[in-house]
């Protein structure tokens, strides 16, 4: 018995030695720090400042935009007779304003390049309804303004005549011409040759006889062009339909804008 035991504590023994006895560890958690402190480095900023730029705020729209509704497509009597009123202008208002300081460079022309005033609208002549231009006969003449031919024709003592209805709603009129380069419904921009001088109809020289007009009524051309600079003026042009005539007068500034500058004034 004493041989039994003794084999099996040895027995015990070269267990333990041989494979040892694995340790009861508990596992430690890792603890996560607070905070975390870096070195301090010079890190240099940027050459290029990459930060957002902001556009200019936007200008305030113009309320007289240089180009408007008009009518476009003529009856028989449109295309045959120069005083025809607008259906499309003075629809909703008895004033039209056209802003002719916002036409921009290229969008306008003086009718005659190198012309010279002979006749003045009114002049000793108080019924004279448009301007006189004259240079040489048969000399090119142009559109003072983009828009579309409403009439090309010889009428009575106007000769052979040509009314363009622009997109500013003005009309204007070019007559005595020895001849038309347009028709009714042709589309023209500013600049482009419409016809050459003459002496058609009552004329006693060739010559332009030129004219603008709003809703049929003439006015002075030297309202909207400088005869003498051959430009154009940049006013504001104001028309005011009283019954069945239009008054038209300038202004350099329009009326929200003079009541725009009163209330700062006031403040």
């Amino acid at each position: 018995m004493a041989k039994i035991l003794y084999k099996l504590a040895l027995a015990l023994l070269i267990a333990t030695a041989t494979y040892g006895a694995t340790p009861n560890k508990k596992k430690q958690k890792k603890e996560i720090p607070v905070s975390v402190n870096f070195p301090e480095q010079n890190i240099p900023l940027p050459i290029k400042d990459f930060s957002i730029v902001l556009p200019p705020a936007p200008e305030i729209l113009k309320i007289h935009p240089p180009q408007r509704k008009v009518s476009e497509t003529f009856s028989l009597q449109e295309k045959s007779y120069i005083a025809i009123k607008d259906p499309q202008l003075f629809k909703n208002s008895n004033t039209e304003i056209i802003d002719l300081s916002i036409i921009p460079e290229g969008a306008y022309a003086f009718p005659l390049p190198n012309g010279k005033v002979i006749s003045p609208y009114g002049g000793r002549r108080k019924g004279h309804s448009g301007t006189d231009i004259k240079t040489c006969p048969n000399d090119t003449i142009v559109a003072a303004f983009d828009g579309v031919v409403r009439m090309a024709k010889p009428f009575a003592a106007y000769g052979n005549v040509i009314v363009i209805r622009h997109f500013n709603g003005l009309e204007t009129v070019y007559s005595h011409n020895s001849k038309n380069l347009v028709q009714s419904g042709d589309y023209v921009k500013a600049g482009d040759p419409i016809g050459l001088t003459g002496r058609t109809g009552r004329a006693t020289t060739e010559h332009l006889h030129f004219e603008t007009r709003i809703n049929g009524e003439h006015f002075n051309p030297n309202i909207i062009f400088d005869m003498e600079q051959r430009t154009l003026k940049r006013k504001n042009i104001i028309c005011m339909k009283r019954g069945n005539t239009v008054n038209v007068k300038t202004s350099d500034v329009l009326p929200h804008q003079l009541a725009k500058a009163y209330k700062k004034t006031t403040k």
